[in-house]
């Protein structure tokens, strides 16, 4: 249902945005407000791509965390559809979810300082903006590569560290202090 709900969110701010846009096409005075026009657009359209983005990488976490509770061979239930595969080693639920939020929030705030990048390209300029989205950009890319070193890291340590077998029913422990 929630997944409905904010489905029909974005299709009706979609709507709505495409009919605010076309009310300024027709009835806006471009001759003589034509940067504040444009800025308005902008900032509509910039608003439905923040909301868009934010519904897409909420599914892609939810997705992701359903997605490892299915791989899951520890539980009791009815057999799986099909033979899943799971790592050697015990891989902590806190840890693999922690860096997959960590990867999905900072794509959340870069695809938001883009669209305000743009919104914000007539006022800012063309130079300043190419500038300040090429240094975000590749701080972007430079944090990814340093989330999955770090992943490939902690999973390491836990493949060739003291062995944890999971136990059936039993919650995760939130921290483990390994020295």
């Amino acid at each position: 249902m929630a997944r409905l709900i904010s489905t029909l969110g974005v299709i009706v701010l979609l709507i709505a945005v495409s009919i605010a846009s076309a009310c300024l096409w027709y009835f806006g005075d471009w001759e003589e407000y034509e940067f504040g026009l444009t800025l308005t657009l902008r900032i509509l359209w910039g608003v439905w791509l923040v909301v868009l983005l934010a519904t897409i990488l909420t599914r892609v976490t939810i997705f992701g965390w359903s997605f490892r509770n299915y791989l899951r061979l520890d539980e009791a239930g009815p057999p799986l559809p099909r033979r899943p595969t799971t790592a050697p080693w015990y891989k902590s639920g806190v840890t693999s979810f922690a860096i997959t939020v960590f990867i999905v929030s900072l794509t959340g705030v870069v695809s938001i300082t883009g669209a305000v990048l743009w919104i914000l390209e007539d006022v800012i300029g063309v130079e300043v903006f190419w500038l300040v989205f090429k240094i975000v950009g590749i701080s972007y890319w430079v944090l990814l590569v340093a989330a999955v070193l770090t992943r490939i890291i902690l999973f390491g340590r836990e493949k060739y560290g003291p062995k944890i077998t999971p136990v059936a029913n039993q919650p995760e422990p939130i921290s483990e202090t390994k020295s």
